[in-house]
């Protein structure tokens, strides 16, 4: 894949993936333990922009797990593994992004 494309799939991606920023305040609002505590908007941008990048990068692992998966059938010790077919990289489940979940949320 050359980086061209890879750039134009990232672009692609980045209108895709976006977050409300009123919703997200509100989502802030409804948890805050004392009623009078406020946010600036400058924090709720910060925060969806956090949330686009982790949402990404989420999408990019699983993807990546589901293509790697798809074209090898052992794991590393030897072991079967169940193969996926290339159909099937091409969607991903809530199973597959739970398997990415735990060092993503390290690396984060």
């Amino acid at each position: 894949m050359s980086s061209d494309s890879e750039s134009s799939e990232a672009s692609s991606d980045a209108a895709v993936v976006s977050f409300n920023s009123k919703t997200l305040a509100r989502l802030f609002a409804e948890h805050f333990e004392r009623p009078d505590t406020r946010i600036s908007a400058s924090a709720v941008e910060a925060s969806a922009e956090y949330l686009r990048i982790f949402t990404r990068e989420a999408i990019w692992r699983t993807d990546k797990a589901l293509k790697d998966s798809a074209s090898a059938g052992e794991r590393g010790d030897g072991k079967q593994t169940r193969r996926i077919t290339p159909a099937r990289a091409r969607m991903m489940e809530a199973e597959d992004l739970e398997r990415v979940a735990g060092t993503l949320v390290l690396d984060f």
